[in-house]
């Protein structure tokens, strides 16, 4: 007698199946009482309000439509925004191969300290920027500061002196201090996590692709002749004039979120919110939750975000702000030195363009941090040949290959911002880790440009033995990283096997508002 298959586990609605997901509900008021799912969830999310009274079922035909609207909008947009910030922060890179040194009477350190206080204004900025993103319309917020950077940029046109140029440095790193984790919060709002490191590669390769006109643009600069105006003053008034009409049009064209885009319509919004039910990151929450906060601080898998971010931007230095004057030190002029720097980014944007249509296909899942490991090999590779192979004729070849290969490590920058944008849940959490997060950018670019010496020039040994270093420990890192995930992963996978969800449970858990902690639905991508 053949005995019968065991019946499924009968899936229904219940109070269990919400809490074993780490969903926190409302207490009804009678028995009999059934609220709105909006109502029955603890300060859940703002998408929730809109979905339980207005969502209808939509066709895979409809949501691609919608994704390539917001492709188009969006990205361009952040593309666009990226390019220039890229721009406006390493003007000074450029001045400084034009001579910003002699003409603004620099002396020792100076120039360095110039690259570092940008660093300290972002710095101080980090926590109260990310607090006030998330209290205010995100959009507009960030269209106020890009006015004030770019006004910042072109009023250091008129510094002749080291004072006015630092006090210029330390605002501007205050008013773009809210791009790059305005850009992380905008990304997981818009995208489901699967999707979110390829558009993170797509408007983070505008620092190649829009550093290399502008390295031409700088080019034609240092060909003005102006009585009483330096090359590099032209360069900051030029730059931060575009930037200012940018931030100007953005007024009208950057949203504040999906829920309140206008170049959708009333069905394409809930669509392109109803699409990210599966991220189980939500829309927006204005809430500060102390008990987020709290346990950002203690997120072990948080701090080797941190602690990769910190080591990474130990070696931006050699990247950006000096890459120039080592050029110079191969035997180059300075218009030399400029052209030659225009290969470093459009590397950059190749990588990055390469890694990120891979990532979108079906080869590219689970591969992120497996990318962000090779992608530090080219580092290691380049930061070797500056410092053990003496420069001279017979090796400036190999030594130009190293200059132009050691941006690619970049990509793996890139893909570590997707990972903290797809892998910390919670609106709160996710902007204390934005704060840590920039906090960690800031002390790498503050303290790595103190390791290239003057008295080093050109070949800055220190500065690229730490390089070297850095890239080597973030190895380390990744790999720790990678084996904590999968192992969260695994355990999550036997503790919610017997676990199912009805329709409206699954979209509580999804716009709760909950942490990645605490929902054990949440997956970590690798």
């Amino acid at each position: 007698m053949v005995e019968p298959e065991p019946v499924p586990k009968t899936v229904q609605p219940s109070q269990q199946h919400v809490e074993e997901a780490g969903i926190e509900l409302a207490p009804a008021t009678t028995e009999n009482d059934i609220p709105h799912l909006s109502e029955k969830v603890v300060d859940g999310d703002e998408a929730l309000k809109i979905l339980q009274a207005h969502f209808e079922p939509f066709t895979p035909e409809e949501e691609r439509r919608v994704k390539w609207k917001i492709d188009i909008r969006m990205v361009l947009i952040m593309f666009l925004i990226n390019g220039i910030q890229f721009v406006d922060k390493n003007t000074i890179a450029a001045a400084a191969t034009y001579g910003l040194a002699k003409e603004a009477h620099l002396h020792g350190q100076q120039y360095s300290l110039l690259v570092t206080l940008f660093y300290l204004g972002y710095f101080v900025a980090q926590y109260p920027t990310n607090f006030l993103m998330q209290r205010f319309p995100l959009g507009k917020y960030l269209t106020v500061n890009i006015i004030l950077w770019g006004l910042t940029l072109a009023a250091s046109g008129s510094a002749t002196k080291f004072a006015t140029l630092a006090t210029a440095r330390f605002f501007m790193g205050i008013f773009e201090s809210c791009v790059n984790p305005g850009f992380i919060l905008i990304t997981s709002s818009w995208w489901r996590r699967e999707e979110q490191a390829a558009r993170f590669g797509f408007w983070y390769s505008a620092n190649g692709l829009m550093g290399a006109p502008f390295g031409l643009v700088f080019w034609g600069i240092a060909h003005i002749h102006a009585r009483g105006f330096f090359p590099y003053q032209w360069m900051f008034i030029i730059v931060g004039v575009i930037t200012v009409l940018i931030g100007i049009s953005l007024w009208w064209l950057l949203p504040d979120s999906p829920l309140t885009a206008s170049f959708l319509n009333d069905r394409e919004r809930l669509i392109a919110v109803e699409r990210l039910r599966s991220n189980h990151t939500g829309i927006k929450n204005v809430h500060h939750k102390k008990e987020q906060v709290k346990e950002a601080l203690t997120d072990v898998k948080m701090w080797m975000l941190v602690l990769a971010v910190f080591w990474h931007n130990m070696t931006n230095s050699l990247q950006t702000s000096f890459s120039g004057l080592i050029i110079l030190g191969f035997g180059y002029n300075t218009y030399q030195a400029v052209l030659l720097n225009i290969p470093t980014g459009m590397i950059l944007a190749a990588g990055m363009l390469i890694v990120s249509f891979f990532l979108s296909s079906k080869w590219g899942e689970g591969k992120r941090i497996f990318i962000i490991l090779l992608f530090y090999i080219p580092g290691i590779v380049s930061t070797a040949i500056l410092y053990a192979i003496p420069v001279n004729p017979h090796t400036r070849g190999v030594h130009l290959y190293a200059i132009f290969t050691v941006n690619i490590t970049a990509v793996s920058a890139e893909l570590t911002y997707s990972l903290l944008a797809a892998n910390i849940a919670g609106y709160t959490k996710k902007t204390v880790a934005g704060a840590l997060y920039f906090s960690a950018y800031c002390l790498g670019n503050i303290i790595s440009p103190q390791a290239f010496l003057t008295t080093q020039a050109p070949t800055y040994k220190t500065g690229i033995a730490v390089t070297l270093a850095s890239y080597s420990i973030l190895e380390i890192i990744f790999a720790g990283l990678y084996l904590m995930y999968r192992r969260e992963n695994s355990k999550r996978d036997k503790e919610m096997a017997d676990v199912h969800l009805t329709a409206d449970e699954d979209l509580i858990n999804a716009f709760s508002d909950l942490t990645d902690k605490k929902n054990k639905l949440v997956r970590y991508k690798v």
